[in-house]
């Protein structure tokens, strides 16, 4: 029983990120690693005194973390807040330059399980500024956070906020997600912010919500893609190891086929991933369309091989203590991140649907 698993995207990224998974893995999260490494300036231009890389750099420190099962928001810290700062116009070189230092902590004010595009928040121009409401749930915040970038609408416009943590004030709850994360419920009451606070509106802001979706869309692929690696691994070791009757559970043709099929949906989902970098690499057209339906296969063959090795570790397969169970968790719960399969679905069959003015008081409940 033997299987191959080389990695999306080398480099020396890769092995910095997969390095300090390892290291930490077992050991809670102390201060603020993602900017103390220095990969909030992944995406950040030079100009702005970042390294200016490209998404395919971030998917490697993506890759690394997810390979060993560690949590941490880089695709919320490192993706969607410099994305969404480069609409920002004159005052978007300030900010940049403060993320990349790490003079400051951005975080955005959205929920995991909605895209940066989606207005959890409406906003009312007053004569001296602006009013903030709405409520945002399932929101990461296993970091700590100076300033908040709220997505909101307008006046029937895109526009973004940024907002000192101060102002926005504690969050209504906190939870451990499924997966590890540490999630919050913020609730905005009628905030007011001042003028200042609205760094972009209309199709700047727009533009930018779109490409932090799409930024976002896609290292949730390639960190499940690293998960599946590992997943498929730990169960072809435990079945190398595990005996039963005298003999390895390797040794059970129907096992051998059931990694077999899990292999190989895990080798469609990578070649799936690397297409859809490519797409984006080349500013295809119909990227978001492709990115939909990258959501919709990866997320059903995810949560099949990661059932099939819960099932095939037993009662192992239950313990937060192995591996593979964590990344059978992470799998399932990457489904659910920036929409789940069936809220792309209902956008695939509904063109008219896709444009990112999507209001969370237009549908019913929360995201579906």
């Amino acid at each position: 029983m033997s299987t191959s698993f080389p990695s999306l995207f080398p480099g020396m990224l890769l092995d910095a990120a997969s390095r300090y998974a390892e290291d930490h893995v077992a050991i809670e999260i102390q201060g603020d690693p993602v900017r103390e490494l220095g990969w909030t300036a992944t995406l950040v231009p030079e100009e702005a005194g970042g390294v200016g890389g490209s998404l395919s750099d971030l998917a490697s420190i993506v890759e690394g973390l997810a390979t060993h099962g560690l949590q941490l928001p880089v695709v919320e810290t490192c993706a969607v807040v410099p994305l969404l700062l480069q609409a920002a116009g004159e005052t978007a070189r300030r900010w940049l330059e403060a993320v990349a230092e790490g003079s400051v902590q951005i975080a955005p004010l959205t929920a995991l399980s909605a895209t940066p595009d989606v207005n959890a928040v409406t906003a009312r121009h007053l004569d001296i500024g602006y009013e903030l409401s709405g409520a945002v749930q399932g929101v990461d915040a296993t970091l700590p956070a100076t300033h908040y970038l709220v997505p909101a609408q307008v006046d029937g416009e895109d526009a973004i906020f940024l907002v000192d943590a101060d102002r926005v004030g504690a969050p209504r709850a906190r939870y451990r997600t499924m997966e590890g994360r540490l999630g919050a419920d913020f609730v905005l009451a009628q905030l007011a912010v001042p003028e200042s606070a609205c760094i972009a509106r209309g199709a700047a802001a727009s533009d930018a919500r779109a490409k932090a979706t799409d930024a976002a869309l896609l290292l949730t692929a390639a960190d499940t893609v690293a998960a599946l690696a590992t997943l498929i691994r730990q169960t072809v070791t435990h079945l190398k190891e595990r005996r039963q009757f005298g003999v390895a559970l390797s040794s059970f043709q129907v096992l051998r086929h059931r990694v077999a099929d899990m292999y190989v949906k895990y080798l469609g989902a990578k070649g799936l991933v690397i297409h859809c970098f490519h797409e984006h690499e080349q500013d295809a057209p119909d990227l978001r369309r492709t990115l939909r339906l990258a959501k919709v296969s990866l997320a059903e063959s995810a949560r099949a091989c990661a059932e099939s090795a819960i099932q095939m570790h037993g009662g192992m397969g239950v313990s937060e203590e192995v591996l593979a169970t964590r990344m059978a968790q992470r799998l399932i719960a990457s489904e659910f991140r920036y929409g789940d399969r069936l809220l792309h679905v209902a956008r695939l069959l509904a063109p008219e649907a896709c444009a990112p003015q999507v209001s969370l008081s237009n549908q019913t409940g929360s995201v579906r």
